[in-house]
């Protein structure tokens, strides 16, 4: 099937909803998005083989307003890649365990050896005003925790700090109800689908508050055979930042394991930017020889060892340049990967950025066994 008489549909069907809702205000529709190139330069982690990869997206975001009380959006993406990468054994093992959805949003347009031409829809939902209730059904993301490079209570949608692009964030299929019982309280109810087994369906619930100066919140869920408690706080001590996460997860079968981040940051006086984080992962291993490849490939986990820490610098070096250092390290096995960048704005609306991922290590442990990666991207905004 192609995206391409999907998409109209999916406007069509969102402004046909808001129209019902023209009684509450005045509807609109408004699209943007952006054009991005990205190219990577690395080799196969399974052959060593160099290899360049080139891609083209082009992200349509529709949005669609119904007054004060609804609004719906949905996002296209279409993407050209091109390099043999695309039809390497790597690549489809990555396409093989993709995240599973409850949807198939996901079109391929056109392939061959050294192309691959497709589309999917990276956001679809719609969203219903209650008083101080919100009900969100549809692809979206669901972001919990105060985290910056792994967020053990974000249950629902897992994120890779390894990610070449880490501000795309994917959704996840699900039913979200965000209810406001105070000034500065919600509680947070999700029904998300964990693919097409009602087994694996996420129950998950979150209630925060403010005390003392201090964003708390603590969440409970079910998750396919397992079951997971945990909290959140972010503030300030000081001029300094403050954030911390902590999750337990019990499995029917088997013992408790425990999640927990605690980071901070600071902007200094000569506008110097600054982060770190530590992160202790109970399900990983301290030793090597007992990683968990399966899981990492599955994506069932990011995180192969147990002691973790993070670290992003970021400065600008002129009113148009900025440079950044974003780094993460295994502090088990003594591998880390080192990604220094440099960003430019060209014109309000063009942004250049470029890369690499320096993998240190020996041969056998999580980073030291990758193969360095260099990328840059031009991207204009519409």
């Amino acid at each position: 099937m192609s995206c391409f008489r999907v998409y109209p549909a999916c406007i069509l069907v969102a402004m046909v909803l808001a129209s019902s809702f023209s009684a509450f205000g005045q509807t609109s529709t408004s699209i943007h998005g952006y054009a991005k190139n990205l190219a990577i330069r690395s080799s196969s982690p399974l052959s060593g083989e160099a290899f360049i990869l080139d891609v083209s997206r082009f992200r349509a975001k529709g949005k669609v307003l119904g007054g004060s009380r609804f609004n719906a959006e949905a996002w296209l993406d279409t993407e050209v890649l091109l390099g043999r990468f695309v039809s390497s054994d790597e690549y489809n093992l990555a396409e093989t365990y993709s995240r599973p959805s409850l949807l198939d949003l996901d079109w391929e347009v056109a392939s061959g050896e050294s192309y691959q031409v497709r589309q999917n829809l990276f956001r679809a939902f719609a969203a219903v005003y209650f008083g101080q209730s919100l009900l969100t059904i549809g692809r979206q993301r669901i972001a919990w925790g105060s985290g910056f490079a792994w967020n053990p209570t974000d249950i629902i949608n897992p994120f890779n700090p390894g990610a070449i692009e880490l501000g795309e964030r994917t959704g996840v299929d699900a039913a979200y109800l965000s209810v406001q019982t105070g000034t500065a309280s919600r509680l947070e109810l999700v029904v998300a689908a964990g693919g097409r087994e009602w087994s694996r369906t996420i129950f998950a619930s979150r209630y925060g508050t403010n005390f003392r100066e201090y964003d708390v919140a603590l969440m409970a869920a079910l998750v396919d055979d397992a079951w997971a408690t945990g909290g959140d706080f972010a503030g300030y001590i000081g001029g300094a930042g403050l954030r911390g996460e902590l999750a337990f997860t019990r499995h029917t079968a088997g013992r408790g394991t425990i999640r927990a981040v605690l980071n901070a940051d600071y902007s200094f006086p000569n506008g110097l930017y600054s982060l770190a984080e530590v992160h202790y992962n109970g399900p990983g291993s301290q030793s090597k020889a007992n990683y968990d490849i399966e899981a990492l490939l599955q994506g069932d986990t990011f995180s192969l060892a147990q002691r973790y820490a993070a670290l992003s610098v970021a400065r600008g070096l002129s009113p148009l340049v900025g440079g950044a250092l974003y780094a993460l390290a295994n502090l088990d096995d003594g591998s880390a990967l080192v990604g220094p960048s440099l960003t430019a704005s060209l014109a309000d609306n063009v942004d250049m950025a470029a890369s690499t991922y320096f993998f240190v290590g020996k041969s056998d442990t999580e980073y030291g066994g990758q193969h360095h990666v260099f990328f840059a991207s031009v991207q204009w905004y519409y």
